[in-house]
């Protein structure tokens, strides 16, 4: 008993020292780069919305309590479509609030989930004034958080409101890993309180209790991102939608998807060399970052290359590269090609989605940083859909071998497909908790 008061107590200075910090520090922090930030025009149009000076829900007086739920940025946004699309018939008259943190995240949301949701906003950052507004504003009658973006402050304000939360596709990258093993005391509260939290795959759970969450907290397990709808298309459609890309449609394609700086030089440098060997291979690249779409685009015109972008009109059939400038085409771009490269993998940043390619058919191929998808890559590798490679040469090497074979291509395509298939079924299991969450009015758990 001792024990657990001393770990209450240690709990509640540890919450009061976080949340002093966040109030009266932050503020001035932000302050101080307030100037730098107004020049960058994503945190311009996002810094005051967090801070709580944004529209917020009217609805009518007699409406039910809202769902609130929040997806971080583009990939939690993605992942969390299939389940906004079910929800939404089986709330009834129940309005449904999304937010989001990032501008990118934001303009997406507007045009993917609209039909679905009757208020968007940006998320407040965590500080009492922008929780209480946010709060205030929304009066919601159960929070979901998609994936992470998990805020101390913000769950101990959900606590004592008595205002449920659940966390639906959880997962720790390695840097919140880290941070909940080196902060147990601040993060252990903030991962209990949550009602249930649904876990991408078995391993995020054994993460999860690895730092400190309890059995009975963990729910059903499965990945969101697998029930997005299969971007498949027969060999003649696939073919049609090169053409109306702007490629000859019996041209060999391969797509680099989601890259970040640096990455468009290697895929570059083993492109040049394939080309030699493969004169009609052409090439999709799919920065992760639409605006640095002309700065990538300069990049393979000063090599020599006839490129578009994307958002540039087609006038002839003859570009060798194509570079996509705009949001929300990236997953049925993917059925067009090839084979695939995902981004974010050949330099330190976690890599990016392997589902939509493989869910395509398409096979697919990732550096060695995939630590945002540590069960996924390894599940597509165990199931003879994926390679990793480890640099530019490597890359060369696997793209030529596959290239050469096309019976190899269209095995790892299918079990890529086959794969993804099987994973399919948690977005049932949660729609029905947060429905009967809602339904029965439960109330948020005490803190341990």
């Amino acid at each position: 008993m001792q024990d657990k008061r001393a770990h209450s107590w240690q709990t509640g200075l540890a919450l009061l020292v976080y949340c002093l910090a966040m109030d009266v520090f932050f503020p001035l922090v932000l302050l101080l780069v307030t100037p730098v930030l107004l020049f960058k025009e994503k945190r311009r149009k996002t810094l005051l919305p967090r801070l709580g000076f944004q529209a917020y829900p009217d609805f009518p007086p007699d409406a039910p309590a809202p769902l609130w739920v929040h997806a971080l940025s583009v990939g939690e946004l993605l992942s969390c479509l299939p389940l906004l699309e079910s929800l939404k018939p089986q709330l009834g008259v129940r309005p449904l609030v999304l937010s989001v943190s990032t501008f990118t995240a934001h303009q997406l949301a507007r045009e993917k989930a609209r039909a679905w949701v009757d208020h968007l906003l940006y998320f407040s950052f965590d500080t009492a004034f922008a929780r209480n507004r946010c709060l205030r504003g929304i009066q919601p009658a159960l929070v979901v958080l998609v994936e992470t973006d998990i805020w101390p402050g913000f769950q101990r304000m959900l606590r004592r409101r008595g205002i449920p939360c659940l966390l639906v596709n959880g997962r720790l990258s390695p840097a919140t890993l880290k941070a909940c093993q080196r902060f147990a005391w601040l993060y252990r509260p903030a991962l209990n309180s949550f009602a249930r939290i649904h876990p991408q795959s078995p391993g995020e759970a054994e993460r999860y209790r690895s730092v400190g969450v309890h059995s009975d907290r963990l729910g059903q397990v499965g990945n969101l991102k697998f029930e997005a709808r299969l971007c498949h298309r027969t060999p003649e459609e696939a073919r049609a939608l090169r053409s109306a890309l702007g490629f000859v449609a019996a041209d060999p394609l391969i797509i680099a998807g989601s890259t970040h700086p640096g990455e468009e030089d290697m895929v570059l440098a083993a492109w040049q060399k394939l080309h030699a060997r493969h004169p009609r291979l052409r090439l999709i690249v799919v920065p992760r970052h639409p605006h640095r779409g002309e700065a990538v685009a300069t990049l393979f015109r000063n090599a020599g290359l006839r490129t578009r972008r994307y958002s540039e009109p087609i006038t002839e059939h003859n570009q060798q590269v194509l570079v996509v400038d705009v949001l929300g085409v990236l997953a049925s771009l993917y059925a067009a090609a090839d084979l695939a490269f995902v981004g974010g993998s050949l330099v330190k940043k976690g890599g990016q989605n392997p589902i939509e390619p493989a869910a395509a058919g398409c096979p697919v191929l990732f550096g060695p940083d995939m630590s945002d998808f540590p069960d996924i890559s390894k599940g597509l590798i165990h199931a003879g859909a994926a390679q990793m490679v480890d640099g530019p040469e490597s890359l060369e090497k696997w793209l030529d071998t596959l290239l050469a074979s096309s019976p190899r291509r269209a095995a790892m395509g299918n079990c890529g497909r086959e794969w993804v298939r099987s994973q399919i079924g948690a977005k049932a299991a949660i729609c029905s908790e947060i429905v009967t969450s809602l339904q029965i009015g439960a109330r948020a758990p005490q803190i341990e």
